[in-house]
This record gives structure tokens, sequence and C-alpha cells, in this order.
């Protein structure tokens, strides 16, 4: 009897996503007769982020919302007594939801330009985040680095990108290269980043290293911390709330046959050369996001209208056409 029940509770939630994502017949059999110009990029872009439905974050990334939202706000309105706070995750459930918001919704999950927005926000949000670590032994030991993020391994290049590395004073002293994260998966919330470091031969007891860590709110496990030094862009010394790096003198612990060396990722925002050399077409300029065109196309600045009932595709109100020869950008305060 459970089989049965359970058999047709998966049949029944199915048939309601399909009649939720049930597309008109017409758009099912009509072929474009070309591809989605970059102009419908950047309008769906924008009117998603007006309609609540990308949502920027502090960190600088952008959350994309659910593509089973109709599904969640069908269920909340039918049983709200079962809702319950997500500690930490966004709220999807808030902000208006109608006609307009729902197509607009099923244009961003179920179209060919919504699929190319989603896959440049990912873009977008795997550089959004910044961390880097290297080393020293003076008793020349060596080892191999790994690193995860919430779960997920990340993968680690071997130097620093020359816009980031202007900002930090180069170190005299027979350091290691940099081991950088070079893109970040999507993982809810910003968790520490952990650099794990397999050392090649055992340790000693006591034995020195020192690190220099991109990030914030370093934690260290497998050896003690001697001496934490933050540091501002530029590599001088400065108080912790300005810092960007930090240099660590380590002693291994006792027993220990791996060190880990925990901590928060910058926001790219921090390096603001870096954030306007970013290959995506979505930008950060004066506080407002921007979706640029290709090479001799315009692009598009979006900023906050004010909040009403939504309309998806009226007058381009909320969109400003702007040349895109100049490709700079500055950071500043998000819209």
């Amino acid at each position: 009897m459970m089989v049965v029940f359970a058999a047709a509770s998966i049949g029944l939630l199915q048939w309601r996503l399909a009649a939720i994502y049930a597309r008109p017949t017409a758009v099912a059999l009509a072929a474009p007769a070309s591809p989605p110009s970059r102009q419908e990029d950047a309008k769906l872009f924008a009117r998603a982020l007006a309609a609540g439905l990308l949502r920027p974050e502090t960190d600088g990334r952008i959350m994309v919302a659910p593509a089973d939202l109709p599904l969640r706000q069908t269920y909340a309105r039918e049983h709200p007594e079962l809702l319950a706070p997500h500690s930490g995750a966004v709220d999807w459930l808030a902000g208006a939801w109608n006609e307009d918001s729902q197509r607009l919704h099923r244009m961003l999950h179920f179209s060919a330009t919504g699929r190319y927005v989603r896959q440049q926000v990912e873009d977008f949000n795997a550089h959004q985040l910044l961390a880097a670590i290297r080393w020293r032994s003076d008793s020349g030991l060596t080892g191999r680095w790994r690193a995860n993020w919430g779960g997920a391994a990340l993968a680690l290049a071997v130097t620093l990108p020359p816009s980031i590395d202007r900002f930090l004073a180069e170190t005299p002293g027979n350091w290691q290269p940099w081991q950088w994260v070079t893109r970040w998966p999507a993982v809810e919330g910003r968790p520490p980043v952990r650099f794990r470091l397999t050392p090649a031969r055992p340790v000693q007891t006591g034995e020195p290293l020192e690190l220099l860590l991109v990030g914030a709110a370093p934690a260290v496990e497998g050896a003690t911390v001697v001496a934490s030094e933050p540091l501002c862009a530029g590599g001088s010394s400065c108080a912790e709330p300005e810092a960007v790096a930090h240099r660590l003198t380590l002693e291994w612990r006792a027993g220990a046959s791996e060190l880990t060396v925990s901590g928060l990722p910058l926001p790219a925002m921090a390096f603001p050369e870096f954030s306007a050399q970013e290959v995506s077409p979505i930008r950060r300029e004066g506080g407002r996001l921007l979706w640029r065109g290709e090479p001799g196309e315009a692009g598009v600045l979006w900023r906050p209208r004010p909040v009403g009932p939504l309309s998806v595709w009226p007058a381009d109100s909320a969109v400003e056409a702007v040349p895109p020869a100049d490709r700079s950008g500055s950071a500043g305060e998000r819209a």
C-alpha cells in the first residue's frame, strides 16, 4: 500500500510540474528564424533583476530563482502552516508573484535567452570571490596543496592574476608559488575555504614555516600560530577590518601529517582591477549592475526602479543603453 501511495504521489508531483511549466503550443512548434539577439539577453537580465528573480548578494554574486519556484509558491499558498524559515537561505517566497513574474520566470528557465543569461550569471559568480595562499620553509620542505569549499573541490593555479599580484608587494625570501582558486562553484552562503598542505616528508615538532593568505579570518590546524600580521593591498600592515591578506608565522605540531589553513574568501570588489578584467558581459560599475553587449553593440545598464506592479515587456524604463567601448569598471556600492 505504501508503494502504491508513493508512486501516486510522485505521479501527481510530476503532473503538477508539467502543468506549471507547460509551454504554449506555438512556442513548442515554432522554430526561431535566427538566434536571440544580445539585446534580448540584456533586457531579460535587467527585468529579472527588477523582479527579484536575480538577486545580488553582499559578496558580489548573483542568486538565481530556483526552477521549481512556481511549485514552491503553490505549495506555500496551499499549506502555509507547514512553512518554516530556512536560516541563511534566500527567501524566494518573498516578493510579488503574479502572471508577469511567472512568465518572466518561465523565460529565465525555459528559453534559449534565459539559458544564456543563467550561464553568464554562473560564469560571473565563479569569479566574484578571491582566495590564495603561498608559503616558505627555511628547511627546504616541499609539499602539495589541495583546497575545498563547502565540500566541493577547488581548482588551484600557481600564479595570481597580474591585476591582483600588483596589489601585494613582493615579499623577499624563498617563497613557493601562489596557489590561487581559479573558479568558484555554486555553493550557498560563503563558508571558509580550506587549503590543505601535505608535506613531502615527515615534519619535526616546532619546525617553522611562513604563510601568506589572501582571505579573511584565518584559522590553522596542524601547526601553532606564532604570529599573525594583517596586510592591506600593497603588503603594508594594517588593522584587521581593512586587511585583504595575512602573514602567518607557524610551527608544526607534534605528529602533524597535514596542515589546514582556513579563511573566508574575499569579494572580488576588494581588488577593483580584477573586477574590471572580467570576461563575462555582466559588470558592476558605480553601484550598478551592467550588461555589456558584444563589441559594436550597446550595453544595457540596470538601475533599481521603484517597487510596484511588475510589467514584463513594457517600454524599457529600467534599461539604459550605453556604448561598450570603455570596458573599465570600478568597485562601488551595489544596487
